[in-house]
């Protein structure tokens, strides 16, 4: 099987039992998922899905070595993500964006995935359980394959920032990723924090997913979407929603097809909105040592408190429909 990716390149897969998982319902799945949540739907972004970012996270496992149950773990890890992934988050309130690891052991194990990985001789509770896989995931802010992938994938759509040199850079001490070379892991902690900023927490798109997740939300409790419905795909929970008669959905709707700008720090705000900061301090290598890049600079210290702090207060805005 071969994968094209647009971050790491042409890779042959060989493995029988990455070949069937990738070619499994739930995996399949994903590519009807859309990584950003609703926004292109409502605007001009790239519909990147969790597909993609899944076979990229294990390709980055792969491509360092990890174990064939870490490579898995990395491929399934974004099997239970709801249609707008986390969009589900809002309509919840989980302040951890993390719903959808509530529901990786029941949806994994009500589909196909176990059958696949015992016919292989693999032990589905260890693949399931995060915690035995340091490449794949981590606490913030250290670098995990999960974080780094979604990173380079959104740079490679929107900015293309030193991804070769970046990918060079990356290599693994003692179970967990670290880099060589200390200016660009000064670097790229600044630039996640920007990216953070300007793509996964810009506030316009926190509005526009919480409005989403209002007219979600009034699906649930007025009986035009179950939760269940919540794991089929994005056009699916879409189609549900246009199709209803109530009156607030369409509202809620209608104002994203029609797009709106957005006024922070207002005084009498609309609405105001909280979401999650996303900031790393990558581990570097130096004198063969592993510090964090913050010890060598105060700017990106500084850059990832003031980050965490103005998304961690949440936006207080006024909706100016178009």
């Amino acid at each position: 099987m071969l994968i094209e990716d647009a971050v790491y390149g042409d890779r042959e897969i060989e493995e029988e039992v990455l070949k069937e998982l990738i070619d499994s319902t739930p995996f399949q799945r994903l590519k009807n998922i859309h990584q950003a949540g609703p926004q292109p739907f409502f605007m001009d972004k790239y519909p990147m899905t969790r597909y993609e970012h899944s076979l990229g996270v294990m390709l980055l496992l792969r491509d360092h070595g990890a174990s064939l149950e870490e490579q898995i773990a990395g491929l399934l890890h974004d099997v239970p993500h709801t249609a707008f992934s986390h969009m589900v988050d809002f309509v919840y309130d989980t302040d951890e964006h993390d719903y959808h690891d509530r529901f990786l052991e029941k949806i994994v194990k009500q589909s196909e995935i176990p059958e696949i990985l015992e016919r292989h001789g693999l032990d589905v509770d260890y693949i399931l359980d995060e915690e035995n896989f340091g490449l794949l995931e981590r606490d913030a802010p250290d670098l995990c394959a999960d974080r780094i992938d979604y990173f380079l994938r959104d740079s490679k759509r929107y900015g293309d920032w030193k991804i070769d040199h970046f990918v060079d850079s990356l290599t693994t001490i003692e179970g967990m990723f670290v880099l060589d070379d200390k200016e660009l892991a000064t670097e790229y902690g600044k630039k996640y924090a920007e990216a953070d900023e300007e793509w996964w927490a810009n506030p316009k798109e926190v509005v526009l997913t919480e409005i989403f997740a209002e007219a979600v939300k009034e699906a649930l409790e007025q009986d035009v979407l179950t939760e269940e419905e919540l794991f089929g795909t994005d056009e699916e929970v879409m189609e549900k929603l246009r199709n209803s008669s109530n009156e607030l959905i369409q509202e809620k709707l209608e104002l994203l097809d029609n797009g709106f700008e957005i006024e922070l720090e207002a005084e009498n705000p609309d609405m105001e909105v909280t979401t999650k900061a996303r900031a790393v301090d990558p581990p570097v290598t130096v004198d063969g040592e592993v510090r964090k890049a913050s010890e060598f600079s105060d700017e990106l210290r500084e850059k990832i408190e003031e980050h965490e702090e103005f998304v961690k207060s949440g936006y207080s805005v006024n909706i100016k429909e178009k």
